[in-house]
């Protein structure tokens, strides 16, 4: 290599020859580059097809394994319970082909073609696309593809969640796909997918609100998508969607590829419609452009509200990340037809360059579209001694920044473009590029960047000014990327030798590939770089060496491995993830359901106080059976991953007020109720509340309440304080509270006594009753009366209140008690909808003083509507000892009483009991093992003593985690060394730990000659007694909601390796 320099290290001039050593030919950098990429597609073509499941086709998988050149299962994580295939698994094993993934991929092959003369790696995606359209394009054209469809190769068929089942998700967001090719390989089925793209995600054309998740199932009609009224452009920020320019970006690309690629300008006059939304949208005082050009949702309080339409950060800087450089791509592509993409991109970027960067610092700062620095905002606003820890941490501009701004300035050569990009690339350490008139660059040949994508901001600077420099200064860069990243064995590239994953989705061959174009002169043959992301990263390190220990753990998190464990790859600090790290699962996860007795072992009254769920704890309370005839009082609060039966077989008892039942997390079983099982003669009051966590609406459709059993259940808690209308933010019970057998009294003294997200559906041979309100008047909480069900308002004479209406379905039943007063039913909302047929069978209880000619107001509607509500729609039961009518009286139903009735009639049968159906069956996979738990302390007392429990075993206690190596053979043992992973938020180290080995078939522990120390970033060492074993186990008790992790473990002396 030879160069012209200026100051040692700053490249003016250079260029690489052939050498010969020896008599060898010693091939150039470019040389070894274009080899290495020739067989980086000789490998893909070879190992990246899909030779998975039964069938193979020829899809290419997104990565593969470098030790074994097959494709890695990823473990996709889904919301729990969403609907979707297997999408009610946590962690979904697959081998994906997602074909929104691979534009870099798809870019690279049509390039190497082309400069290579060898046309196999186009044609062999060409192949794959038209494999994909014909077994996986849906009816209106849409592949299985984005952001949440993909092609599992195990299972040979798409794969992913979606909301609703099978009918939406189909999002893309900064994917860009090379729709060239789709062309290629089959333009009427490219035609149709383009066109179903705009037609499944546009729901409003005439100020282009979308959703980012299109409907698989829309049906498309090609003739009319393109033909919408053109009605005057929106401009502004309206309500609407989340328009994310992330997805809008792609909707945007992929109608104007589509224009270009089908001579139609209609698709091309919406693409930019749409782009406009968001460029017209810019804040009038800053030119700063939305992320969304449709409001929705604000975060943040009161005083320092963050729209979401209006904030810039590094994720949310649409027109400077991938889908700026997409739309300055469509800008060159279009030609005179993407004047306005070029000029209005030219436009935003000088806005950022002015409100948002810091050349100073070479630092981007976090804004709102207005021009608000949030971090001084923050600070400003800091109470007076307040410390203030900004969130708001800036951020340098990335290559894909940089390279925004590069071609906006090849496309304008505007000089404020070209400072900020001067800027940028010096504090890149890059060198001074030049003023871009008559001072040369002085670059910085010594760099040792190895970042690929800095590749093209640098050939775009070659093509703004035809200077070589810059190509010799991404030659640099190449070679830096290409000697760390490139495994010749494999002909694979990965971010290190150590890790195990290539990722094709990469752009880098195609970075390298760029280089080599640009510097033979041929870039038109190589598909630009259009920002394309790249797909699931897969940042997963191999040992050089692993000793052979056969470590297990309790609860491992995925995906971390226990092989972490002794790996021998050291971590530079305690929080660095950049090595394998072993590491507890953190988050509820039981595997063992609890059921607690509370006998007859009583002498009065008593109060167990302090019921408690450790987050740490492997079972959880699934069952309480309470038979004493004296009273339990149960206070405090327990969480569920599914229903808790609560059996009262005899007494009266209390859950207390303040208490809380909490489902938190997916159960296989899909039922979260609050199951009350209360037998003839007994009741059981629970005052305190049936409550959900946050964010259960994504992975279930409620918990709920069921009383069983022929005795009382009674309700007295107000749910309105944790109910609110956004499910978002609603934390009161969904389901249904359903009265199946016996009597649930209602008795709450404000707010609502059920949540207000949940009907009441009273059941044949039920009685709902009490003094309380249930709804919040406007919310969902009918109350649903079925045939043989029934209504008894008061507890004694008293009222019930339904503030969101009453259905009476034909068969229904009523009661009411009355004397010098009566029990009275108020609707105060909602709708009061009768049954007709007088099939509703009213029954008066005289508790005395009823005489003839007094009159008694049972229902009063007033406040709510009404629907077939009649007085003849009630008849009364003539079992009874007096005589009268119904009759209405504006709003409300009375009952006039006659004279008493000398022979009572037989009361009307009951309507027919619905056919039982017997208990499903749980199958295996649903099923956990049970543990027993029993109290015995006669006195009452603290749950979490366990003196109070039968052989000190009690619920819900927090156990200790482990992790244990096997040896092949026993050695002896004088010490270990453990560094502690904790990164300071959900892992930290634990509370304590302490080891164990195998003895004659039990965990003994060793005898420690000191204590055992938890410090970060540094191992921990503890010495025993020395002993000899198989086995050895480390036990941890983890600190209170967080788990921690294992970055190593060694043991002392270390034997062979």
């Amino acid at each position: 290599m030879w160069r012209f320099t200026q100051g040692a290290g700053w490249l003016l001039l250079a260029g690489y020859f052939p050498a010969q050593a020896g008599g060898d030919v010693v091939q150039s950098p470019d040389t070894e580059r274009m080899k290495g990429l020739r067989n980086y597609a000789a490998a893909v073509l070879q190992h990246g097809r899909d030779t998975y499941g039964e069938k193979h086709s020829p899809l290419f998988v997104d990565a593969l394994e470098v030790s074994t050149m097959k494709a890695p299962e990823k473990m996709y994580i889904h919301r729990l319970g969403g609907p979707g295939p297997r999408s009610k698994q946590p962690f979904q094993p697959v081998i994906s082909s997602n074909l929104a993934y691979q534009g870099n991929l798809m870019r690279f092959l049509v390039g190497i073609s082309k400069l290579t003369g060898d046309s196999r790696y186009e044609e062999a995606y060409k192949e794959s696309l038209r494999y994909c359209f014909q077994h996986y394009a849906v009816a209106n054209g849409l592949l299985q593809m984005g952001h949440h469809r993909w092609i599992n190769l195990n299972t040979d068929d798409q794969d992913g969640n979606d909301w609703p089942a099978g009918k939406s998700g189909h999002e893309m967001k900064r994917d860009y796909p090379y729709y060239p090719i789709f062309w290629d390989a089959d333009p009427v089925a490219a035609r149709r997918m383009m066109t179903a793209h705009w037609d499944s995600h546009i729901q409003d054309w005439g100020f282009m609100n979308f959703t980012r998740h299109g409907s698989y199932v829309k049906e498309l009609n090609e003739e009319t998508v393109w033909s919408q009224p053109i009605t005057k452009p929106v401009v502004g920020i309206v309500k609407g969607n989340l328009t994310f320019f992330d997805s809008g970006s792609d909707i945007i690309y992929a109608g104007a590829q589509l224009g270009l690629l089908d001579d139609d300008d209609r698709p091309l006059f919406w693409a930019q419609r749409l782009y406009a939304r968001y460029s017209e949208s810019a804040h009038p005082d800053t030119g700063l452009p939305p992320w969304h050009h449709t409001s929705l949702r604000t975060f943040g309080s009161e005083e320092e509200s963050i729209p979401e339409y209006a904030l810039i950060t590094s994720g949310s800087a649409g027109l400077m990340n991938g889908g700026g450089i997409a739309m300055l791509r469509l800008g060159e592509e279009l030609g005179s037809k993407g004047q306005y993409y070029r000029e209005t991109m030219l436009k935003h970027l000088k806005a950022f360059a002015k409100y948002c960067y810091r050349p100073e610092v070479n630092e981007m700062r976090n804004m709102l579209f207005d021009g608000t620095d949030l971090a001084e905002r923050e600070a400003k606003n800091a109470k007076p001694g307040q410390e203030v820890k900004s969130s708001w941490i800036p951020w340098a501009p990335t290559p894909t920044n940089i390279l925004a701004f590069a071609i906006c300035y090849r496309q304008s050569a505007d000089e404020e473009i070209w400072e900020a990009l001067r800027a940028m690339c010096r504090g890149n350490n890059f060198g001074d590029i030049g003023d871009g008139k008559d001072m040369s660059p002085r670059l910085n040949l010594e760099t040792e960047e190895e970042d690929y994508l800095l590749i093209f901001p640098l050939v775009e600077l070659f093509k703004a000014t035809s200077d070589r420099s810059y190509l010799e200064l991404g030659r640099v860069i190449a070679n830096n990327a290409f000697g760390k990243h490139f495994r010749p064995e494999q002909g694979l590239f990965t971010p290190s030798p150590l890790h195990r994953v290539a990722n094709l989705c990469s752009a880098e061959p195609l970075a390298l590939l760029t280089l080599e174009a640009a510097l033979q002169g041929r870039l038109g043959e190589v598909p630009s770089y259009s920002g394309s992301n790249e797909g699931e990263q897969m940042p997963f390190l191999r040992a050089s060496k692993s000793r052979a220990y056969k470590p297990s753990v309790s609860h491992l998190h995925y995906p971390h491995v226990a092989t972490a464990l002794c790996d021998d790859l050291l971590p530079s600090s305690s929080g660095d993830t950049s090595v394998p790290v072993m590491s507890w699962q953190n988050v509820r996860k039981p595997t063992v359901e609890a059921v607690v007795t509370f006998p007859n072992v009583l002498d009065g009254p008593v109060t167990v106080s302090g019921m408690t769920d450790h987050a740490e704890s492997r079972n959880t309370v699934s069952a309480m059976r309470i038979d004493s005839k004296h009273c339990y009082t149960l206070t405090g609060n327990l969480k569920g991953s599914g229903d808790l039966a609560i059996s009262v077989k005899s007494g009266r008892h209390v859950w207390a007020p303040g208490s809380t039942w909490t489902t938190t997390s997916w159960s296989p079983t899909e039922t979260y109720n609050m199951v009350m099982n209360v037998a003839e003669g007994a009741k059981f009051s629970f005052r305190g509340l049936v409550q959900e966590v946050e964010g259960a609406y994504k992975w279930c459709s409620g918990a709920g309440i069921v009383k069983n059993g022929l005795g009382v259940c009674e309700l007295t808690a107000d749910y309105t304080p944790i109910y609110d209308p956004d499910r978002r933010n609603n934390r009161g019970y969904r389901a249904d509270t359903t009265v199946n057998a016996g009597v649930l009294m209602v008795n709450n003294t404000s707010g609502s006594g059920v949540s207000p997200k949940s009907t009441v559906v009273v059941n044949h041979g039920a009685v709902l009753s009490g003094n309380g309100a249930i709804g919040a008047g406007g919310s969902s909480s009918p109350v649903v009366v079925k045939p043989g069900g029934r209504i008894d308002p008061g507890d004694g004479i008293g009222t019930l209140t339904l503030r969101d209406g009453l259905e009476l379905r034909e068969g229904a039943r009523m009661q009411f008690e009355i004397g010098e007063q009566s029990d009275l039913l108020r609707i105060a909302g909602g709708t009061f909808r009768g049954s007709k047929h007088r099939s509703v069978v009213i029954t008066i209880k005289d508790l005395g003083g009823v005489k003839a000619g007094r009159s008694y107001n049972l229902i009063d509607f007033t406040g709510a509507s009404f629907v077939d509500v009649e007085a003849n729609d009630f008849r009364l039961d003539k079992s009874q000892n007096f005589q009268g009518t119904f009759h209405l009286v504006g709003t409300r139903l009375q009952f006039s009483v006659f004279a008493p009735r000398l022979t009572p009639e037989t009361a009307p049968a009951m309507p027919p009991a619905p056919a039982s159906v017997p208990d499903a069956v749980r199958p295996a996979k649903q099923q956990r093992r049970s543990s027993a738990y029993t109290w015995s302390n006669g006195k009452g007392g603290e749950w979490e003593d366990s003196a109070n429990w039968e052989g000190r075993r009690r619920p819900n206690e927090k156990e200790a985690e482990w992790v244990q190596y096997e040896f092949e053979e026993p050695r002896k043992i004088s010490g270990v060394k453990v560094y502690w992973h904790a990164n300071g938020g959900d892992r930290r180290v634990p509370e304590s730990w302490r080891i164990l080995y195998r003895h004659q078939g039990r965990w003994k522990p060793a005898e420690a000659l000191g204590s055992y120390p938890v410090e970060l970033d540094q191992f921990n060492k503890v010495k025993f007694k020395v002993f000899e074993a198989d086995r050895i186990r480390l036990e941890a008790h983890l600190q209170p909601g967080v788990s921690a992790g294992i970055h190593e473990w060694r043991i002392l002396p270390q034997g062979p390796r």
